[in-house]
């Protein structure tokens, strides 16, 4: 990833919309990036700004590294897996309506995002209970570039639910100090009563649930949180082998 980079600086800023900011746009079933990084250069202050955009079904991504501030990364649709990758942004950074995602051993950093914004990590579009769509996070880390680490009163958040059956899940990572406690930021319109949040054994610094917003889910249960791994919630076994990336299926 450090050899080869597609960069772009296409953004909401230069008056396009965010589906035309794309550095990288994928609309090809079976897709398959390693070792590549992919680039939106436009900056904190110019909204949002897509580094890379995927519609692809049962494509796969290893060893990428994903540069952007607000909206650095789409998986926007079909069923999609990220192993040993490393994203970068601040506002609704990995973001995505109809997608079945994993991300996988993957490293998160959120960076110092424009005056007076929060960081929210994901923004995640399920809108209705029938569609089968969600971003997991499996054995990742949460951190802090060193920019946002001299910034005290900037609150990242894990992310916000973007439409009414929202579907998000942390699962097994490690969530650093960056983490506010409340965990999760409300959209304003969106029926969190319907969102589904969730944490599940999750570790490090920022990874109490105790003073979690009270709509946010907390799974106590490995029968429940099996639904989220790569061989139930996007039925890893039948297809990722033939990538050659490595991946386990299970819990760990």
């Amino acid at each position: 990833m450090d050899v080869t980079k597609i960069s772009g600086n296409k953004s909401a800023g230069m008056g396009l919309e965010t589906k035309d900011t794309a550095t990288v746009q994928i609309n090809a079933n079976g897709f398959v990036a390693i070792d590549i990084t992919f680039e939106n250069t436009a900056g904190p202050q110019m909204s949002q700004a897509v580094a890379l955009s995927n519609y692809g079904d049962h494509t796969a991504f290893y060893r990428c590294r994903f540069l952007g501030y607000q909206d650095t990364l789409n998986p926007q649709s079909r069923t999609q897996f990220y192993r040993d990758c490393e994203v970068y942004g601040t506002v609704d950074f990995i973001f995505g309506n109809e997608a079945k995602v994993v991300f996988q051993n993957c490293n998160i950093y959120a960076r110092k995002p424009s005056a007076g914004q929060s960081n929210t990590i994901t923004a995640q579009g399920k809108e209705t209970p029938n569609e089968e769509s969600g971003i997991v996070m499996q054995n990742c880390s949460f951190s802090a570039t060193p920019d946002l680490l001299k910034e005290l009163n900037v609150k990242t958040f894990l992310g916000r639910p973007w439409k009414n059956h929202s579907t998000t899940v942390i699962m097994q990572s490690f969530l650093d100090k960056l983490i506010d406690p409340r965990g999760w930021l409300e959209w304003e319109g969106v029926s969190l009563d319907k969102v589904y949040n969730a944490e599940y054994s999750n570790r490090g610094p920022g990874a109490s649930t105790h003073q979690r917003v009270n709509w946010s889910h907390v799974i106590n249960s490995r029968a429940e949180a099996a639904k989220f791994t790569v061989r139930n919630f996007i039925d890893g076994e039948n297809w990722i082998k033939s990538t050659g990336i490595p991946y386990f299926l299970d819990l760990l």
